[in-house]
């Protein structure tokens, strides 16, 4: 076998085919018997016979050096867990290559693939393979491995392409039309109207239950001895920060609880970015990650690629970080939980004394960690969790709650909840 690498980090590989291995073999025995009998036709016939594969070798070698192979996502494709993209991929070759030609890549299983014969002038080849990823992640496609044979079909010539490609997969997302956040409309749980206050002064009035009091008119207060608010003009839509649980409880963690809370803020993350309002994520995870408010596209990938690596590893409560980060949130906040926090009613209503809109989708753990038909149990934890969401709600939280079997898909139909809802 020879190797040989090229100029762009390629490495090349030379094996005979079996046909090949039939030809030395017989051009080795034909020698031997040539040199046995000396008889001249048949050292012709032996140095023939070796003398092919070489002619393969160095056609197969001027062949090989034209061959290119891309890989690449189509642009704006947005690979998503469960469902199925593709990936393009083109093999070039030179008018010395053979017709015959397979990539064997890794995408990310090995996979081989045959790419059609040349025509006319044409030397490049385009095929489309699909891809699907049962899990969220971030991956890399390759190396790849292109395989020709010589014009003879003797030899095989197979060259390694090292680079690599990273794809990120999102988690699994759903439509959310029935959830309280809309673009144009007055959002639950929230005590002003879509806009974001700017900084233009508009006018004064009569102060109302439930107006911010940061905006409250001192000036005028000292004055008249009435309370009067300042009003702003409208411009631009609210911001939501989408704040995801992800604290480690217990020893083990329930693999399908922690996907369907990651699959919650994901499908928020992109009602909220149809809908056009700015958003960031911040994640209750051991790093405390999050990204930033901006006004294109941008916020929402950072945001779907970071929930597609987010472990469910962090140590404090989730009303600590939200009360924590409080200050950069924007005007409202959605709260996806999935473990117990005592302190959560406490920090909603922090919140809403704040101005800010809040919205929670509270995971009925229970469901995914009891067995259905466990009895007093399962009654128990669902009583339990109804007391949870009423605390939430009396502290002025729009609740909606994921449980199974319905899962993240339940958030599309606006119900408080399922079976923990009929409890309370």
């Amino acid at each position: 076998m020879l190797r040989r690498a090229g100029r762009d980090g390629s490495r090349l590989s030379v094996r005979p085919t079996s046909a090949g291995w039939q030809v030395l073999a017989a051009g080795a025995l034909v020698f031997f018997v040539a040199r046995l009998i000396g008889t001249t036709q048949f050292h012709q016939l032996a140095y023939a016979l070796l003398a092919l594969p070489f002619a393969s070798l160095v056609l197969g070698i001027a062949g090989s050096r034209g061959v290119r192979f891309s890989r690449s996502v189509p642009p704006g494709t947005h690979l998503t867990a469960g469902e199925t993209s593709a990936v393009v991929l083109e093999l070039s070759r030179t008018r010395f290559g053979a017709s015959r030609a397979e990539v064997v890549d890794r995408l990310p299983e090995p996979r081989t693939l045959k790419f059609p014969p040349p025509r006319g002038g044409n030397r490049t080849a385009v095929l489309e393979a699909p891809l699907s990823f049962p899990r969220r992640g971030v991956y890399e496609l390759g190396p790849a491995e292109t395989r020709i044979s010589d014009p003879f079909g003797l030899l095989g010539f197979s060259r390694t392409f090292r680079e690599k490609t990273e794809v990120v997969v999102y988690p699994k997302t759903y439509p959310l039309p029935g959830f309280p956040l809309r673009g144009g409309d007055m959002e639950a749980g929230s005590r002003g109207s879509r806009g974001q206050r700017g900084d233009e002064f508009a006018s004064l009035r009569e102060y109302r239950r439930g107006d911010d009091r940061r905006h409250i008119h001192w000036k005028s207060v000292a004055r008249t001895g009435e309370l009067f608010v300042k009003e702003f003009s409208l411009e631009a839509p609210r911001r939501h920060t989408v704040v995801l649980d992800a604290r480690r409880e217990g020893i083990r963690t329930n693999e399908g609880e922690v996907e369907d809370a990651v699959s919650a803020a994901a499908s928020v993350l992109r009602h909220l970015s149809r809908e056009r309002l700015p958003l960031r994520l911040l994640c209750a995870n051991a790093a405390a990650q999050a990204t930033e408010f901006g006004n294109d596209d941008a916020p929402y990938r950072e945001s779907m690629r970071l929930l597609a690596q987010v472990r469910a590893d962090g140590a404090r409560h989730l009303s600590e970080v939200v009360l924590e980060g409080r200050g950069g949130l924007g005007e409202g906040v959605v709260i996806v939980s999935r473990t117990r926090d005592a302190g959560l009613p406490a920090a909603v209503r922090s919140l809403r004394d704040a101005g800010l809109s809040v919205v929670v989708v509270a995971l009925a753990t229970y469901t995914y960690r009891t067995p259905p038909g466990s009895g007093g149990a399962a009654q128990g934890r669902g009583e339990e969790f109804a007391r949870s969401l009423r605390l939430l709600e009396a502290a002025g939280a729009t609740v909606r709650v994921v449980d199974q079997p319905n899962g993240v898909g339940g958030l599309s139909g606006g119900r408080r909840s399922a079976r923990a809802g009929s409890n309370g």
